[in-house]
């Protein structure tokens, strides 16, 4: 089952050392001209389906909870429920990407979410969707640590911040698309289709993942020329998983700071697509289908800056650079931009409020790309992407189970989301801190560093 080589080689070469380069005059085409990109699109479709799940239930809740008489504390539990079993699988699917690769972990994985999805729309009783839920996130688990471990076996590492932030585009560019949708879909036909018909396009997906995604060695469909250039610049296909790679990673000070910027800053994210669509509504008062277009344009505005950060990060970073970890430092910055959330307390303006939002979002979105993008770029052993991604979104999740929990009774007990906010903003102060003290040191296994 295994989809990646078993070379029993050194360690890891860097990419920019190798001596191997394409034949002169050999037309690869960049990320976007070359055929590499069909495989960053697909990246992208699994994570923009795997978010169109997620914001149907929090565009769907204020219809749930009246129909069933759920208050804000039960829907928290409910949301959070997601996260426990999505926190879990992190860890297994990454391992596993490493392992026997990532052709099959996602088409398994992708269609035991869409069978949990659409298994929603007829839940009856709190019990059934709580099992939907956690079944939804056992599946959905294993996107970021395969597309991690996609993007270095098929992008070199100039263009690994672009590909990173091509396949997380699809998690705002998702919500983006579905909220209207799921609202108009919920006037329509009830919030139970909304969920069958979301639910069913993640078959579609395996279907072609499984039909054209192979490794770029094993690729027909990839011209000669690109397939290497793909080889000489990347180094994937160079190294076997070390035994016990997850005990190394976490035994490291950088691998600790990677996880907690990604908790704390997932924490502000997580809290815009579980409660913005409640917020606008109970709060600002608009009526549902006004709320999922408030809803939808900031994720569209994070989607293109998503890109072109992206893009930037790698124009300006030598190979040198990148190995070092200097990607930081933007990422830093977008962090400290993304607390505009702050503000959302003080405005009363719903343009302004839509404003603030949107460049809260879209710079969340940055640095949540580039911080995935670093943890590549620091993990010098190839083998070892997949179980450091896994591990890097689970402290996304682990922050982000409190989101819905912590969310729902702030605003049952103060009746206000204003304080939600206050905390957000506070976590992404944090997530600076630790990005600027604790990951300075490459995750090189070769040389004792920390």
């Amino acid at each position: 089952m295994r989809d990646e080589p078993s070379l029993m080689t050194g360690p890891s070469i860097d990419v920019a050392m190798s001596p191997l380069t394409p034949a002169a005059g050999i037309k690869v085409g960049s990320l976007w001209s070359g055929k590499r990109f069909y495989v960053a699109l697909l990246l992208f479709l699994n994570l923009f389906i795997n978010y169109m799940h997620r914001i149907n239930l929090s565009v769907a809740a204020p219809a749930i909870a009246r129909d069933f008489g759920w208050d804000a504390g039960k829907m928290g539990l409910l949301f959070s429920s997601y996260q426990w079993t999505y926190c879990l699988f992190l860890l297994v699917w990454g391992t596993l990407s490493d392992r026997i690769g990532t052709r099959w972990v996602n088409g398994l994985s992708v269609t035991v979410w869409s069978i949990a999805g659409m298994l929603t729309g007829v839940a009856a009783t709190f019990g059934s969707m709580l099992a939907t839920r956690l079944a939804l996130g056992a599946g959905e688990a294993a996107s970021f640590p395969t597309s991690g471990k996609v993007v270095r076996q098929w992008f070199p590492a100039s263009e690994r911040g672009l590909a990173t932030a091509i396949f997380n585009a699809g998690t705002f560019a998702g919500p983006a698309f579905s909220a209207p949708l799921v609202a108009w879909l919920l006037l329509k036909q009830g919030w139970r289709m909304s969920f069958m018909i979301t639910g069913s396009l993640g078959f579609l997906w395996v279907i072609l993942w499984l039909t054209f995604f192979r490794i770029p060695s094993a690729c027909s469909w990839l011209p000669v020329e690109e397939r290497n250039y793909i080889a000489a610049h990347t180094d994937a296909s160079r190294a076997t998983p070390p035994r016990g790679a997850l005990l190394r990673l976490i035994g490291r000070r950088t691998m600790w700071g990677l996880f907690l910027t990604q908790g704390c800053c997932a924490y502000t994210m997580l809290l815009f697509l579980f409660w913005l669509p409640s917020y606008l509504v109970q709060s600002r008062h608009m009526s549902l289908v006004r709320a999922s277009w408030f809803t939808s344009l900031p994720y569209v505005a994070a989607v293109v800056l998503g890109l072109f950060i992206g893009k930037l990060s790698d124009s300006l970073l030598s190979a040198a650079d990148i190995r070092q970890g200097k990607r930081r430092t933007l990422l830093i910055v977008f962090i400290l931009l993304s607390g505009t959330v702050l503000l959302t307390n003080v405005v009363s303006n719903e343009y302004l409020l839509l404003s603030l939002i949107s460049i809260s979002l879209a710079c969340i979105s940055s640095a949540l790309s580039l911080n995935i993008a670093l943890t590549n770029d620091l993990v010098w052993n190839p083998s070892m992407v997949g179980s450091a991604i896994g591990f890097l979104i689970l402290g996304g999740n682990i922050f982000g189970s409190l989101v819905p929990i912590a969310t729902g009774y702030i605003v049952k007990w103060t009746g206000s989301f204003d304080l939600a906010f206050y905390l957000a903003g506070f976590l992404l102060f944090v997530a600076a801190l630790i990005c600027f003290t604790m990951t300075r040191a490459p995750l090189s296994f070769e040389e004792r560093t920390t």
